[in-house]
């Protein structure tokens, strides 16, 4: 039995692995770059994912809820922000280097007003899932196998770069 599971486990790992390749070489390929060319200004990029296929891209607005229907009907509403100065000062006792981090909240947007689901912090660049399995948290009504973030905000390099 435990040879099933960690074969399964290989198997998961493998599809992960793949499907954030995947997603990597469309981000390049594409026309959404996450830095204006002309000034080097940094946006934060967002590709949501429901069972490996791309349901939604989007430039954050940093205090706005991006709305998304899933194949699920579920209305979820998602919030991207700057991290409280607490989280980076927690983060910098533990790490001396932590990475730039940004804080996701989920929400239920069925009703009238927006229902908080959760909040988490990950990297400016990572794979966030969430659903009824868990991963960066576990939101039940997400279903299975729940949504996949896949964030991007890369830095553009100075004129004087190469000097």
């Amino acid at each position: 039995m435990m040879e099933i599971s960690q074969s399964r486990s290989f198997m998961d790992m493998r599809g992960k692995l793949f499907y954030c390749f995947l997603i990597s070489g469309s981000v390049w390929t594409s026309q959404t770059f996450a830095c204006d060319w002309q000034t080097g200004e940094r946006e934060q990029k967002v590709f949501l994912s429901w069972d490996g296929q791309r349901l939604d891209h989007w430039t954050v607005e940093p205090g706005e809820i991006k709305a998304v229907e899933l194949p699920n009907g579920f209305q979820l509403g998602l919030k991207l922000e700057n991290p409280e100065p607490e989280k980076i000062i927690d983060y910098r006792e533990k790490i001396p280097h932590p990475p730039e981090m940004v804080s996701i909240s989920l929400y239920d947007l069925a009703g009238d007003a927006p229902v908080f689901l959760t909040r988490t912090y990950g990297g400016t660049n990572s794979i966030q899932g969430y659903g009824a399995r868990g991963g960066a948290d576990r939101v039940d009504v997400l279903g299975d196998p729940g949504i996949s973030l896949t964030l991007f905000k890369p830095v553009c390099l100075p004129p004087d770069s190469a000097e």
